[in-house]
């Protein structure tokens, strides 16, 4: 089974964190999830957050901490999954990719239909935070 290394920013804004809708005509389009995309070859987890933030919402991350890993089987492939902390960007997100972003609080984001894989980081992230 394929395996797909990628990374999720958590983006935090008074109490609030970003999520993004997957657009229509990707994989899981109405679902949503972490900002961020896939590692390249030869790609170390924070470079491939700081480029997939930039490209998807126009922000230098200029801080970031890893929180924890988190694998996924889905039916047709397998994500390993980096978590990382934005803890500091300049820049105001916006969608560059045709998708939906909000900034919304853990209860509102616990009603949305989430990526079957970002369930268990979202409980991870409330024990956290």
């Amino acid at each position: 089974m394929k395996t797909i290394h990628a990374v999720a920013g958590i983006l935090m804004r008074n109490s609030r964190l970003l999520v993004a809708e997957r657009p229509k005509g990707k994989p899981y389009s109405g679902f949503w999830e972490f900002p961020g995309g896939k590692i390249e070859q030869n790609e170390s987890g924070e470079s491939a957050l700081k480029r997939e933030l930039q490209e998807e919402l126009g922000i230098e991350v200029m801080a970031a901490s890893h929180l924890f890993d988190h694998t996924y089987s889905y039916p047709d492939k397998i994500v390993h999954l980096e978590i990382w902390l934005v803890a500091e960007f300049s820049g105001e997100p916006k969608s560059l990719e045709n998708q939906a972003i909000q900034w919304l609080t853990r209860e509102e984001i616990l009603s949305l239909p989430l990526l079957e894989g970002n369930w268990p980081v979202m409980d991870k992230l409330v024990s956290i935070f």
